[in-house]
């Protein structure tokens, strides 16, 4: 197993249990212990901070992630990149904290009459913003020294853990819900002090910046990159950050409680394609320096038939079992139903398409994506201000859809145009129609009590529906994982 296969599954092993945990958090525990309001207002700060954060990094992630092996060297601190990096980081962020300063009253004020909440504890945004800006400089540093595996842990399971902690804090009146906000900001910060650490233990933090090395074509390169690169960034957050502030806008904190947890379900569908792209980063920037087209292609591919896979397993499991959903959830996230299948398609579309956006990101034709962002945004607002005051969060959750499909299909499209590699085969069409099969005796079993219907439900489903990949040998790697999980049971059993 290579190291991109041996890292996605460390990398998907490590968010699926975070998923759990989020699960816990956010659909089991945080409705019966908060009100939709209280949970509303933590996603309105982390949406704003997250957009924030991707301007305020002026593009620098693009260049990390596309001109990090023009500076590849151990021995001389990789010609002082990451001194660049920060500097340019903490840079941004102080442009952003002029803009907040001006920017925050109105802030509250928009905030005061249908969203208080917002309002009170907007003064955690600053640091909301620094922690993430910050975290995702040592994430994406470290990914492309070929470890990708931290961050996922840290951010997607560690910070979960923590938050537990802090939610059964507040169950038993422990700490008030003053307290459960900073505590959440203190958690969130604890993954960044952990990621520094190791990086520095590994010798991999030198704040020196080597500006000799820069020749005049890379700095004419670094420039071009970070102004695509600012609007760029954005892509991969639009669609999970902005829906929620537009209907805090429209409908007030209280929805936005309401579709956070409805939208968690489908989020579970991009758990792969997340870390198989983040994975993929240094090889595709390494294989584009070498002109290694085959290399490309064969990861694209890979990523497309596995993110569809076991996205297609998700899904299905999901829309079996939104009755069972809906019994868990308290009565008033019902309208919340069509959010969680409209999402869920715009996802599946979403890996589907494979890592189509990271090719075209780390290649020369990183402008198009901009492009292509600046599409899904326009799509996205104006879609949002037709539906939203007309259907709610199901409004919110159709705009989402259209601007998801409409972005990764175009997207699709320019890297099979440009580059001659596509991602779709027979395979998913076959996979769409095993995923048929195993649908119909899922979703028309008869309703049982709760946990044994789950069970059943989900196990008759995912049987099926990798009984039907197995033998039709649709995933190479699913098979081999199949493979080693049989032969792994004959063990115990001898």
């Amino acid at each position: 197993m290579g190291i991109v296969q041996r890292q996605t599954l460390r990398g998907t092993i490590w968010a699926y249990l975070g998923a759990i945990l989020g699960f816990i958090n956010l659909a089991l525990l945080s409705p019966k212990i908060f009100s939709t309001g209280e949970i509303g207002v933590i996603q309105v700060l982390i949406s704003f901070a997250t957009i924030l954060a991707q301007f305020s990094s002026l593009g620098f992630t693009n260049v990390i992630n596309r001109l990090f092996p023009y500076f590849r060297n151990s021995n001389e601190k990789h010609n002082g990149f990451f001194g660049l990096s920060l500097g340019v980081t903490l840079s941004g962020f102080l442009l952003a904290l002029l803009f907040f300063k001006f920017y925050s009253p109105y802030f509250i004020a928009a905030n005061l009459d249908h969203s208080p909440l917002i309002s009170e504890y907007s003064f955690y945004l600053p640091s909301l913003l620094i922690i993430t800006l910050l975290f995702n400089l040592l994430d994406n540093y470290n990914k492309v020294l070929y470890d990708a595996v931290l961050g996922t842990f840290l951010r997607e399971f560690l910070f979960r853990l923590l938050n537990l902690g802090l939610i059964c804090l507040f169950w038993f009146n422990l700490i008030d819900f003053s307290g459960y906000v900073f505590g959440y900001v203190v958690c969130q910060g604890i993954p960044l002090i952990l990621i520094l650490i190791k990086l520095i233990h590994r010798g991999e933090i030198s704040f020196k910046i080597n500006s000799g090395f820069i020749s005049s074509d890379l700095r004419k390169q670094i420039i071009l990159l970070s102004l695509f690169g600012t609007l760029t960034g954005l892509s991969a957050y639009i669609l999970t950050t902005l829906d929620k502030l537009f209907i805090n806008s429209y409908l007030g904190e209280s929805q936005v409680g309401i579709y956070a947890i409805a939208s968690y379900f489908s989020v579970l569908i991009m758990i792969p394609g997340k870390s198989i792209a983040k994975i993929s980063v240094p090889f595709l920037a390494e294989s584009w320096k070498n002109d290694d087209l085959e290399a490309i292609g064969d990861i694209y591919t890979r990523s497309s038939v596995n993110q569809y896979a076991i996205g297609l397993l998700i899904f299905l499991g999901i829309i079996v079992n939104l009755q069972n959903i809906f019994r868990i959830l308290p009565d008033e996230y019902g309208t919340g139903i069509w959010v969680i299948v409209l999402l869920g398609i715009g996802n599946l579309v979403n890996v589907s398409s494979g890592i189509s956006g990271t090719i075209l990101g780390t290649s020369t034709l990183y402008r198009y994506q901009t492009w292509l962002m600046f599409l899904l945004i326009g799509t996205f607002i104006i879609s949002s201000i037709i539906l939203i005051p007309h259907f709610g969060i199901t409004g919110a959750a159709l705009a989402s859809m259209v601007s998801n499909i409409l972005f990764n299909t175009l997207g699709v499209f320019i890297v099979g145009k440009k580059f001659t590699l596509w991602p779709y085969r027979l395979t998913h069409l076959r996979m769409t129609l095993i995923a048929g099969i195993a649908f119909l005796p899922g979703f028309f079993l008869p309703q049982m009590a709760l946990v044994p219907d789950i069970f059943i439900r989900s196990t008759l489903v995912t049987v099926l529906f990798i009984a039907g990949l197995y033998f039709w040998v649709l995933s190479e790697d699913m098979n081999r994982l199949v493979d080693s999980f049989i032969s792994l049971l004959r063990k115990n059993r001898e």
